[in-house]
């Protein structure tokens, strides 16, 4: 008997194919970070209690001039102490005191430079998309959009159009005034974006 094959052809442009070889390399960069606490002693590991998503926690990345670098799934109304106490950090004197309680959002960045000083500010849209975290739809630029499945280049510049011409999009369901975007694709849409304040 013999077998028979369906060859597909998926047309896609140079930059959605750039955005789809980010989006994979983002992906393998983040699991690397987040599993490779197995890889540290075990004391090391003990004292980060946060490493599997759940629907009550946010996602926190810390990055760089520290060895803490990685991705990090928290409580909500988690603090900046807190992070850095789950990543196994234990000496907090040379950080500023106001910054150490402030209060983290689903998808801050927290950087640690060599000086100790802490900068608290949002992750990538990239590797937010990569994390299933929705992205402002009146901040993604062009090539944030497209990495999003079912948005081209067309789509994308029209969406990008419609901010410039309308201020923003006030709900998410203004997407549905972009020609192209009608209720069974904003369905699969929206679960991208977000319009006003992230919860």
């Amino acid at each position: 008997m013999k077998s028979s094959f369906v060859l597909m052809k998926i047309r896609m442009s140079d930059r959605q194919l750039d955005g789809a070889i980010v989006l994979i390399v983002i992906a393998v960069i983040i699991y690397t970070l987040t599993f490779s606490s197995f890889l540290l002693p075990s004391n090391v590991c003990d004292d980060i209690p946060y490493r599997d998503m759940r629907h009550d926690q946010i996602v926190i990345g810390i990055t760089g001039d520290t060895s803490f670098q990685g991705i990090y799934w928290l409580p909500r109304k988690t603090k900046v102490i807190d992070l850095l106490k789950a990543a196994g950090i234990q000496r907090f004197e040379k950080f500023d005191e106001k910054t150490l309680h402030a209060q983290l959002s689903h998808g801050n960045d927290v950087v640690i430079d060599s000086g100790c000083k802490i900068i608290i500010r949002e992750m990538d849209n990239a590797i937010k998309l990569a994390l299933n975290i929705p992205i402002n739809i009146n901040k993604a630029t062009l090539d944030d959009l497209m990495l999003i499945p079912g948005i081209g280049e067309k789509t994308a510049l029209q969406i990008v159009q419609f901010r410039e011409k309308s201020g923003k999009f006030r709900i998410l369901e203004d997407l549905m005034k972009i020609r192209g975007i009608k209720e069974k694709k904003f369905a699969k849409l929206k679960k991208y974006f977000f319009a006003g304040k992230i919860s």
